[in-house]
């Protein structure tokens, strides 16, 4: 492969995820995101259909010859959530920034594009560039998937990846079969009974109820299987507003994260059947709402060992391929693609060596940016490793 090629396509990956990394738009809002993508593959000579899912983008490289057909996807949204780094391109939107690194994501599958198109010639089948909007809004994959857009191109496979701050930069990480969790949320709304406070027998204190819950709650995941991997986490409650008046509701807010569907199951009922009677214990009503969260994303055996062996020929000497013991516990909407088509994804070390630089939802997080050529580099492995000619 020229060496040419490899330099443009690592010096459009930088660019691109610079300019991304400035100008971040939330979920469904990325219309200048998805432009700046559209003006890339415009250069490129690649053909793409624009507004898919509201505001992504699907482009295509149809080699003229037969063979596979192929997809790769990044993710094109970023949190709300206010960037506390010093980058000279850090975020200039009040309270939005890419600290989950899909600006890496997208200039990744830019560069792999702009690469591919330049070794057509070598290749056969074709390949899919998937551009999808509105992964932090739980819908962008599914919306995809409505839209037609892999069965149309009638896709037999679809690789991503995910940048990881825990990893070295230069090394990948993967596992057969389940590599992420389920998220799913929940709400437990608790009614008491309000009443001042001189008069406490009046009343049935709703936060009371509610730090009861949190703490019954606390044990839950100790009633699974010893060999389940989950978690059940509190992270709000909410209730009150004056000093002096007993609080008669209150909130309690958290997430369930899962491997097992059965896992699930079981933690959802015993966390609803905990908090009623909690509760009912303490003259008060709870009523729980969950709301359902990404399934897990399940590796195929077949296009994980794909992987591996682009990331053998791809990675420098001496860097790590890690082979995960377990799933990680976050979660990620690739899992959708998956339950339609085969599908892998991997994860990709982002960490300086003795530098710190922030972990994923955190306004520091700061992602190494040699980490691009790496995944760009097992991209293109991988893309060859299904389309070569040979």
């Amino acid at each position: 492969m020229s060496t040419d090629v490899v330099a443009a396509a690592s010096a459009t990956a930088l660019a691109v995820r610079r300019s991304i990394h400035q100008h971040p738009e939330l979920s469904f809002e990325e219309h200048r995101t998805a432009r700046l993508v559209c003006e890339h593959l415009d250069r490129i000579g690649l053909p793409y259909r624009p507004g898919v899912a509201g505001t992504g983008v699907v482009a295509t490289l149809d080699t003229g010859r037969p063979g596979p057909v192929t997809a790769f996807r990044a993710d094109l949204d970023a949190l709300p959530i206010t960037e506390e780094t010093a980058l000279p391109f850090r975020s200039a939107v009040a309270g939005v920034m890419h600290a989950c690194g899909h600006d890496m994501h997208t200039a990744i599958l830019l560069g792999l594009a702009e690469r591919l198109a330049a070794e057509a010639d070598g290749l056969t089948g074709t390949v899919v560039f998937v551009f999808q909007p509105g992964e932090e809004a739980n819908g962008g994959a599914q919306r995809v998937i409505d839209a037609g857009e892999l069965s149309d191109a009638g896709v037999e496979r679809i690789f991503a990846l995910h940048v990881v701050p825990e990893l070295p930069t230069g090394s990948i990480a993967l596992r057969d079969g389940a590599l992420t969790a389920t998220d799913d949320e929940f709400e437990i709304s608790v009614a008491g009974r309000e009443a001042h406070s001189s008069q406490p027998e009046l009343g049935v204190n709703a936060v009371s109820v509610a730090a009861r819950i949190v703490t019954a709650l606390d044990g839950l995941c100790a009633t699974l299987s010893p060999f389940s991997v989950a978690t059940l986490n509190v992270a709000s409650v909410r209730g009150g507003d004056a000093v002096n008046v007993i609080p008669g509701a209150a909130e309690v807010r958290g997430m369930i994260r899962c491997v097992e569907s059965a896992d699930k199951i079981l933690l959802r009922e015993r966390l609803t059947t905990t908090a009623e009677a909690v509760a009912a214990s303490m003259g008060a009503h709870a009523g729980v709402r969950i709301v359902e969260g990404f399934p897990p994303v399940v590796n195929d055996p077949d296009l994980a060992a794909t992987v591996r062996m682009a990331a053998r020929e791809a990675l420098a000497p001496g860097a790590q391929l890690i082979e995960l013991e377990r799933p990680h516990l976050g979660s990620e909407d690739f899992a959708y693609y998956q339950q339609v088509v085969p599908g892998a994804m991997f994860m990709l070390g982002c960490g300086r060596a003795g530098a710190a630089g922030g972990g994923l939802h955190t306004g520091t997080f700061d992602p190494d940016e040699d980490a691009l050529a790496v995944g760009l580099a097992v991209f293109s492995a991988i893309a060859h490793q299904v389309h070569g000619t040979t």
